[in-house]
């Protein structure tokens, strides 16, 4: 912790959050104007902290010199009372004083000496300041320095126009451009005001850089700071350019549709593999926009429908099955809500969800039907075309279902093609817009300093002295704002929008950005997962030294990918208009925080009404009215407004809401509670409530009481009370000197239930040095009832093991332009599992040894763009450089097992990977093919089911390509291609993914059809630059009349 210099107040730790990371900027500005200081005229503007005589004495001010005159500020100290006078000669320096900053100024300023801080702490003693002019205001008892002022200390460097400290008060102003910066941290604003006694401030039009990973280097004046200071920079002006245009204003529709009904399941109708039959349906439908957010909106839909069957033949359900049924017609209405995303501004597709009710029921639900029922479940997915922005051709596809048996225990109901033509009309109500942050004071564009009111009594009173609108700049004039392009109106909405489109990316680009050498870092990234098991116990080796095969196809079940919320952002920009700090607080009315180097800025933070509190137990809390995720100012995505944050981690909402439909039936409800041991190990413990189990009064995921270990085959069974709770623990951390990871899931605490509704796993590694093998890993490792996957052989269960290990990875020196990598590993353990082709478990000892080596060597590499930074990086974090480079891995396992088999093979697997384009280009501008082959030499057979090698020839495709602007497919699939083997065609692995992807952040929803694994990942970047950037919160000093839509 970091203490004040005057009241020893404590102030967060650095790496906290962004917003006291800037709170630290300011202290390191303010421990250059902490203490009073003298001249040492052999040293030219060198100056060193003075130590009072007396501590405890404070003189008072001294008084106004005789005549108005001020005195002159290279003379030394006036003589007081207790302070001898220095007129003599040149003073040397004395002691400073421990803890206490010296003060900012060439000259001394006869201010009050502070009592001394704390023994032990250590301050930097010299402070070097420049300015055009230096002096003290007898009248306002201020010390005033203006005109390029500059003060360095410690590596760090103030700039400002005018510099005052205010004896009296202790109270800092600096106004007109100031900047500090020191090491990786940059801070601007346009003033700057900071009373040390009582530890309040403000600070104006705000704008900074800061980099977690070095702020406590670089806020600690007693430690170098991060890097050498660059050559000083004028401040970051925020740019103006057109707002984002609105392309959809109406948010009325009226559709007229007509269509006819589809015999088949709901996933036949995209694949057109069922048969019209002779039932047709039209009406009128009605829809109303509910929230605009960019290329996404949620809208109310409805339509009231009429249905008119001719005699057909009927289902099974029914006395004759497959009779005819007679003629029928009956009405139908539908209600929902629907999420409608716009691809281009004249197409989209939308999703409903919601209710069907029927004035009577369909001959055809009830006789193809097991159940049926009037009222239903509705979904409709449509695909619209605009040929204005007001008419419309729709297709929709129409379906009512029992949504797995919610409704009237029906499974399925009808399906219907459906074309329409839309119209819309109406208005939008005015919304409110959050605070604007104009330009600084320094700036053009920048409002009128008079028209904002005096915030509090030491503003009004700085007014009545300096005048109304004085900004203690050094008086050159503002340039004048850039003359705005104007939209000229030309006649209809698109036309309109496409002219401001035009205009807004043409002000885009001449944006100075103020950055160069921008590199990726590494993501912070986020995922909501289903399917997935709730042990993730496949080592990150197994990817990683494992046979070649594409990204795509790569174990998303190991150690390294178990975090829902893995990775860090060390690199934030922030913006605000104004904030104001206490002791313990830190608030402004408007915060912007962004991980993306370039202006605009793709993803940025928008917090408004921010207070951040340090607690008195260490802990911080972060508090906003509204916190808003900004994506490329169209798509506004509400976050949580408040979070507390420990000294040393995050922590989330303890309350889990989780899906597992193999040991659990479906949801369940957990808490964690977390329990620290000692100092670095923590136990996690999650209670947890068997909602699905609770709902339904059954489960059938375990196999009948009674049957032998291992069985795998379940029955449906009725719930105790036993089966309405489980529990998740977690023990890491160091323990008895290993590095400890040990998992326990019980899904079920009814006795009967209890051995199949366990699962444990353990961990314990040790960093060991042997001769000739040098630092390796020792592993003690246990099991219990553990799933893994075998290729052909699918999910494979092993009911325990246990078991050590020694292993060992690292790189090897390359050859030319060959890169290879190695890890190998010799262990030995008792394991228990289905012998293969059984459902039988064999009990049996293996010794195993692995040896893996990888490849890699670029075959040809094309030319890198030439475009400016900011293009290249549009929808990547890297540039993309067309190349060939060709990946390889040779693998040897032998295994030797106590029944007297063994199974020994050698693998060699590899292939090229091409990648072309540069994707800058809104069409098939990225393409990216990775094809492997692998064939593997076998002597022996395992006798366990989960350790068989049964693919020994596969080939593996993996392919990510752009499709439209940021929009990417990836895909992959893996064939086994042994023609001796059983499993000869079967499919080895598969993925599939769609993503939005952009420079600093990435939007992903993928499924792996052979795992049966799937889910939603967000993605933010985090970069390293150099430079200060530009302000990137949005400032529209006008919003132009063409976006009414009238």
């Amino acid at each position: 912790m970091v203490l004040h210099p005057r009241t020893a107040r404590r102030q967060p730790p650095a790496h906290l959050v962004t917003g006291l990371g800037l709170w630290l900027t300011v202290w390191g500005v303010l421990a250059m104007t902490a203490a009073p200081a003298r001249a040492r005229p052999d040293r030219g503007p060198t100056l060193v902290a003075a130590e009072p005589e007396n501590p405890a004495a404070v003189p008072p001010p001294p008084a106004a010199a005789t005549g108005g005159a001020t005195p002159n500020p290279f003379d030394d100290e006036p003589p007081v009372s207790g302070s001898p006078s220095l007129d003599a000669g040149p003073a040397e320096p004395s002691p400073a004083t421990p803890g206490t900053p010296p003060a900012a100024g060439r000259a001394a300023a006869p201010a009050p000496v502070a009592s001394p801080a704390p023994a032990g702490e250590a301050v930097p003693l010299e402070l070097e300041l420049t300015a055009n002019q230096q002096g003290y205001d007898s009248q306002l008892q201020r010390f005033v320095a203006t005109g390029n002022v500059m003060a360095r200390i410690a590596g760090g460097r103030l700039l400002a126009d005018r510099l005052e400290f205010e004896a009296s008060t202790r109270t800092l102003y600096a106004v007109g451009n100031v900047r500090f910066q020191r090491g990786q941290q940059y801070l601007q604003a346009s003033r700057l005001r900071y009373a040390l006694l009582e530890g309040v401030g403000e600070i104006n039009d705000v704008y900074g850089v800061i980099d977690l990973d070095t702020t406590k280097q670089d806020f600690n004046l007693e430690k170098e700071a991060s890097q050498p200071l660059p050559p000083p920079e004028p401040v970051s002006c925020t740019p103006t350019y057109p707002p984002v245009p609105q392309w959809h204003p109406y948010p009325w529709a009226v559709t007229a549709w007509g269509g006819q009904m589809y015999a088949g399941e709901f996933s036949d109708t995209f694949t057109f593999s069922g048969r019209f039959r002779p039932e047709y349906l039209g009406g009128f439908g009605l829809q109303r926009r509910l929230i605009d957010a960019g290329p996404l909106s949620l809208v109310f839909d409805s339509n009231l429908l009429g249905h008119r069957a001719a005699a057909q033949p009927g289902g099974f359900n029914q006395t004759v099955p497959f009779a005819i049924t007679p003629a029928q017609s009956f009405g139908e209405l539908t209600a929902g809500v629907g999420l409608r995303l716009w691809l281009r501004p004249w197409l989209n597709l939308l999703f409903v969800e919601g209710l069907s009710v029927t004035s009577d029921k369909s001959n055809y639900e009830r006789t193809f039907r097991q159940n049926s029922a009037r009222l239903l479940n509705y979904l409709g997915f449509e695909v619209e075309a605009l040929f204005t922005p007001r008419w419309s051709a729709v297709g929709r596809i129409h379906h009512r279902s029992g949504a797995y048996g919610t409704f009237s225990g029906v499974s399925e109901g009808s399906n219907a093609y459906m074309i329409g033509l839309r119209y819309r009309f109406g208005t939008d109500r005015p919304t409110s817009q959050p605070m604007p942050v104009p330009p600084s004071q320094d700036c053009p564009g920048a409002p009128p300093l008079a028209s904002e009111q005096p915030d509090g009594l030491a503003q009004q009173l700085e007014q009545v002295t300096m005048g109304r609108g004085w900004t203690g700049t050094s008086g050159q004039p503002v340039p004048p704002p850039p003359e705005q392009p104007t939209v000229t109106d030309r006649g209809g909405v698109w036309r309109n929008a496409r002219e401001q489109e035009r205009l807004r990316s043409e002000a885009i680009g001449r944006i100075p950005q103020r950055v160069d050498n921008v590199t990726f870092q590494r993501s912070l990234t986020a995922e909501r997962r289903f399917g997935f098991p709730r042990d993730y116990v496949t080592p990150d080796v197994a990817n990683d030294y494992g046979t070649t095969r594409p990204e795509q196809l790569r174990d998303q079940t190991t150690q390294g990918n178990s975090k829902l919320i893995r990775g860090t952002i060390s690199r934030w920009r922030i913006q605000a208009h104004r904030l104001k700090l206490t002791p313990n607080t830190l608030s402004g009315d408007r915060v912007g925080f962004t991980n993306d180097p370039f202006t605009p800025a793709q993803s940025w933070m928008d917090s408004e009404k921010v207070v951040i509190t340090l607690l008195p137990n260490g802990d911080t809390l972060v508090q906003a009215r509204r916190n808003t995720l900004r994506l490329e100012d169209r798509l506004p995505i509400r976050v949580v407004t408040e979070r507390r944050i420990k000294k040393e981690q995050e922590v989330s909402n303890p309350l889990v809401l989780g899906f597992d439909s193999k040991d659990r039936d479906g949801v369940f409800v957990g808490y964690n509670q977390q329990i620290k041991l000692g100092n670095s190990t923590t136990l996690l413990l999650q209670p947890q409530v068997m909602v699905q189990r609770l709902y339904t009064g059954n489960t059938d995921v375990y196999p009948p009481p009674g049957a032998p270990a291992g069985s795998t085959e379940t029955v449906k069974q009725p719930a105790k009370t036993g089966d309405y709770f489980g529990l998740e623990a977690r023990l890491t951390g160091p323990f008895l000197g290993f590095n400890t990871d040990a998992r326990l899931s019980i899904s079920t605490f009814n006795p009967e239930n209890l051995p199949n509704g366990t699962r444990a796993f353990g961990d314990f590694a040790r960093v060991v040095t042997l001769p000739l093998l040098g630092t390796s890993t020792f592993r003690i490792y246990g099991a219990y009832r553990f799933r893994t996957w075998n290729g052909s052989l699918g999910e494979q269960d092993v009911y325990s093991a246990y078991g050590v290990s020694l292993e060992k990875q690292g790189s090897l020196p390359t050859w030319g332009k060959l890169s290879r990598s190695y890890y190998w590993r010799m262990g030995v353990g008792r394991f228990e599992a289905n012998q293969f082709g059984t459902n039988q478990l064999l009990n049996v000892w293996r010794a195993n040894a692995i040896g893996s080596m990888n490849f890699s060597y670029p075959i040809w590499t094309g030319k890198a763009s030439t475009s400016p930074p900011v293009v290249q990086l549009a929808n990547t974090p890297v540039p993309i450089v067309p190349g060939l480079r060709f990946n390889a891995n040779l693998l040897g396992i032998a295994s030797y097992f106590s029944d007297g088999t063994n199974q020994n093979t050698i693998g060699l697997s590899g292939g090229p990977t091409l990648t072309l384009g540069h994707f800058e280009k809104p069409f098939l501008d990225y393409t990216q093919l990775t094809i492997t082959g692998g064939i593997t030499l076998r002597q022996g057979q395992s006798p366990l089911s989960f350790d068989r090698a049964v693919d020994l020839g596969t080939v593996g495709i993996g392919l990510s390509q752009q499709l439209v602007g940021p929009l990417v497919f990836s895909g992959g699939i893996g064939i086994n291609v042994d023609p001796k083997s059983g499993f000869y065609g079967d499919i080895t692995g598969s993925y599939l993914e769609l993503r939005w992807q952009r420079r600093s952040y990435e939007i992903g929803v993928y499924y792996s059809p052979y795992d049966g694994l799937g889910g939603v990942r967000v993605r933010l970047n985090d970069f390293n630059f150099n430079g200060p950037g530009t302000p990137f919160i949005p400032y529209h000093p006008t919003r132009n009349a063409l976006q009414r839509p009238f």
